[in-house]
């Protein structure tokens, strides 16, 4: 914040302002007891009203019983000067009524110690007197005359209170922070950590590398030698970090991990975005623990190794994390990161920490404070790149990412679900096994895992068919929602399907209405976490909502209720069970705007989604999915938005970059032919060499599988699931574009089964086997049938994974084949009988002219090649 400085002459002409303001009637004098013990001066208050930080504004006013409208309206009227407003609403407080023979000194000294302003309070009632304004002894905080030495010493944590804060904050983590919801929708839920916690996948980023950290080495991770001192966590949407950061504070409350640390500071930025860190830790200690906040501070800022800084969740605040050099040069945004009200300008933020004594979350992030302090931070991938955008900022970062369960983690979780009904979870791996879209798209992140399995125990037989199909982010949400709602329903309506039943749902769609709108507001001004006044309004639509299981709130009162919030009567927080589930309802919403207000729905999707479409993927996925009118309209700007250049006239290599692939999910989900359509003949003049490396998610796969572009080169680099391996099928045979592939990876045994039924239909001229792992016997017959039943195939590329299996097929069909040119890549060893085949194979290919051979291979294969040489015209090198 900016610290603003007034000379002793101006806060005096401020007093005889005020003193002709009493005088004029507009504001009363004192007309309670004037003591020297039970009043306040004047002259005190005027020194108050500038040593209080203007952060505290609305907390002194509420604290002292002013309406939150007259706090406001009192700023104003001082045009923002805080220590003019500080100084006219003490003088409101100082002329209300008060309890008869009450001492003022002590209900304003109490107020202050409320609002954790400990220190003044202590000066107010400790202080030597000076005169006031009457000529009797009176009190005056003198904190410029007072040594810096004696300062420190009272205001540091003895060895004993550090314990007892230990202590609380550990009696936190055990009652809230390391509970897990077996129902991620029901807050009833909640089961012991080690009931349901399930190891996560983590990479650690070495250079351009990635390699897997196991959880258990995570405090052995060194930068030239030493711990790092910023860690940057990322994960997607629902892939556990969020857990991981529990995980962090469970093992220290267990004396595990992290048991060095004295505190271990779980932090999630979606309820204390505008705290500092001393007063996010003093709300987690007991009520009648006497540790102030400015004694927090300090313990931390003088035992940085002591203490371990997890911040959960970057991406949802707001504002900018940068290195600045001056005050000047923050931006304003970034006050959402800051211990200040919206009224404060960036100037003024930036002084806060120095000012209150405490440190803000922007300066810890930015190593401008604490910089010796192991500080672990949480985000969604897109919010990451501001750090990795800044050079300085980066270099301080070691990057980590979460990647959900892998397959026997996702095992784990399930059987742990389903801990008496073995069958049950077996049949739910199996299907997630079975369907890659699932199993790579949603069965990493153990929200959407939750979400199956609570269906999977609920629904029928005919439901669980219907789940099995689907495919996309937004089927799932949908299937999900829709259950809750009838699920609800059952408990008002028990005949299923009656008029009646179906009357109650429409009934439940409407109250969610409000719920879908004020989902959205507060996914544009990244508000996660609301309070009961925001559905003020709409109080049924909160309560339905609450009872479907869409939102969650608080039975008990917890503090990361904001003491600046309208009004000083406590609310309990109201949120989502997770972001997507916000995100999902926000693009209900959104979508419904389509029609009721068309302007404003074309306002947010140009000015404000689009242009952040990073963060707000999963809102333009969930938009999109609503209908195809919806799905074409937002497209088309984002296809106009193509790098027209890239895509003329050349051949433009697709892995991860550029807009095609986010196009290509977006798409996607949307779920209609035309919509591929539109993709599809608005690239149609483009050759694509689409390359599917490990980074490629099964989603993006199955985009472009479903939308058809015009792709001439399909390199396959990452080994592949039963539906990816059946939509890469279909785009060798059905894509006519295509003419060239290159399969360097493993399929399930449905690829090579399409591919003998499809291949006929195929367009390719080359295909290069290298490096392609068949998964059984009968796999290498299909794939030697499909080559054979190409018709364009004249280019073919063999490897060495190919065994006996597959030559004695490709001998059967041999005279079917089409191939001109064939290579044998690598260091081959056939045995003598495969050896032989091959020979027999080649003689019978009609149109084979270039034999291209290299490795060591059985005498037998000569012998026979030379035995039906009159069979065969080819070259051979």
């Amino acid at each position: 914040m900016r610290k603003t400085s007034y000379t002793m002459d101006g806060f005096c002409l401020l007093y005889l302002l005020l003193l002709l303001l009493m005088r004029s009637g507009d504001v009363e004098t004192n007309p309670g007891p004037n003591t020297a013990e039970s009043t306040v001066s004047d002259m005190e208050f005027l020194k108050l009203a500038h040593d209080i930080p203007p952060s505290y504004y609305d907390a002194v006013g509420i604290s002292l019983g002013i309406p939150s409208a007259q706090i406001q309206a009192i700023l104003i009227q001082m045009s923002n000067n805080y220590s003019n407003a500080f100084l006219r609403v003490f003088m409101k407080w100082k002329v209300k009524q008060q309890p008869p023979h009450s001492n003022r000194r002590q209900l304003l000294a109490d107020a202050l110690r409320e609002i954790d302003l400990g220190g003044l309070s202590d000066r107010l009632l400790n202080e030597p007197l000076i005169p006031n304004s009457t000529g009797g002894p009176s009190r005056l905080l003198q904190s410029q005359t007072k040594p810096p030495l004696a300062e420190s010493q009272t205001n540091l944590l003895s060895p004993e209170l550090v314990e007892r804060c230990t202590n609380d904050i550990k009696f936190k983590y055990r009652s809230t922070l390391c509970k897990i919801r077996s129902d991620p929708l029901n807050p009833a839920s909640t089961v012991q950590f080690d009931d349901m916690y399930t190891n996560l996948v983590l990479l650690e980023e070495h250079g351009t590398d990635k390699r897997v950290l196991d959880y258990n080495d995570i405090l052995d991770l060194k930068v030239n030698g030493e711990f790092p001192k910023r860690i940057m966590v990322q994960g997607e949407a629902g892939a556990g970090k969020t857990t991981f950061c529990a995980k962090i504070a469970w093992d220290w409350v267990e004396g595990r991990h992290f048991s060095h640390f004295v505190w271990v500071l779980i932090v999630p930025l979606r309820e204390f975005k505008q705290h500092t860190i001393g007063k996010i830790v003093k709300s987690y200690l007991a009520k009648n623990n006497p540790a102030t906040v400015s004694q927090i501070t300090e313990y931390i800022r003088s035992n940085p190794d002591k203490v371990f800084i997890a911040f959960d969740g970057l991406d949802e605040v707001s504002g900018k994390i940068m290195k600045t050099k001056s005050c000047d040069e923050q931006p304003t945004d970034q006050m959402q990161l800051q211990p200040s009200q919206p009224y404060v300008t960036s100037s003024e933020a930036c002084g806060s920490s120095s000012e209150t004594g405490d440190i803000g979350l922007v300066e810890i992030l930015c190593s401008d404070q604490l910089a010796s302090c192991p500080v672990l931070v949480t985000t969604r991938p897109w919010r990451a790149v501001e750090i990795r955008s800044d050079g300085d900022l980066m270099k301080l970062y070691t990057f980590i990412r979460v990647e959900g369960f892998n397959r026997e983690n996702l095992s784990v979780y399930i059987h742990k679900y389903f801990p008496k009904k073995d069958d049950k979870a077996n049949q739910l791996i199996q299907f997630t096994s079975e369907n890659d879209v699932i199993s790579e798209n949603m069965a990493h992140y153990p929200i959407y895992v939750a979400m199956l399995c609570l269906m999977w125990k609920e629904l029928d037989e005919q439901k669980l068919k219907e789940i099995k199909s689907l495919k996309s982010f937004s089927q799932i949400f949908k299937e999900m929602i829709a259950f809750l709602k009838e699920h609800y329903a059952q408990k008002k309506v028990k005949k299923v399907g009656s008029p009646s039943f179906l009357s109650y749902l429409k009934k439940i769609d409407e109250l969610l209405g409000p719920i879908a709108k004020q989902a959205l507001n507060g996914l544009l001004e990244n508000t996660l976490i609301f309070g009961e006044d925001d559905f003020q309004i709409c109080p049924e639509s909160k309560e339905t909502a609450c009872k479907v299981g869409i939102l969650s709130q608080e039975d008990r009162i917890t503090t990361s209720i904001d003491i600046h919030k309208r009004d000083a009567h406590v609310q309990l927080p109201v949120f989502f069970p997770h972001k997507l589930f916000q995100e999902y309802m926000a693009g209900v919403h959104l979508a419904s705007l389509y029609e009721s207000d068309r302007n404003e729905f074309n306002r947010l999707i140009e000015l404000v989604v689009l242009p952040r479409k990073q963060e707000f993927r999963y809102l333009l996925y969930f938009t999109v999915s609503q209908n195809k009118s919806i799905a074409t309209h937002v497209l088309n700007p984002m296809l106009q938005g193509l790098e027209v250049n890239n895509f003329l006239d050349t051949t433009v290599d697709v892995t991860l970059s550029g807009e095609l692939p986010f196009i290509v999910d977006v798409a996607f989900e949307s779920q209609d032919p035309d919509v591929a359509a539109l993709v599809r003949d608005k690239v149609s003049s483009n050759a694509i060499a689409l390359t599917v490396s490990a980074d490629m998610t099964a989603h993006t796969v199955a985009g472009y599988a479903f939308i058809g572009p015009h792709v001439v080169t399909l390199c396959i680099k990452r080994n592949c699931g039963p539906t990816m391996s059946l939509d890469v099928a279909e785009i060798i045979c059905s894509m006519p574009s295509l003419k060239e592939v290159s399969l360097q990876s493993a399929f399930h045994h449905c690829f090579f089964e399409t591919l003998a039924r499809k291949g006929k239909e195929s367009k390719v001229q080359t295909v290069k086997l290298d490096g392609l792992h068949c998964p059984t016997v009968a796999s290498l017959h299909l794939l030697a049938e499909a080559l054979c039943y190409m018709p364009n195939l004249t280019d073919l590329t063999l490897d060495s994974n190919l065994t006996g299996e597959f030559y004695s097929a490709l001998k059967a069909k041999a005279s079917s084949i089409q191939v001109q040119t064939l290579k044998i890549d690598g260091f081959l060893c056939f045995e003598p009988a495969s050896s032989h085949r091959f020979a027999e194979a080649l003689c019978s290919m009609p149109n084979l002219t270039k034999l291209t051979l290299s490795g060591r291979i059985y005498e037998e294969f000569y012998s026979t090649l030379k035995a039906k040489a009159s069979f065969i015209q080819v070259c051979v090198s």
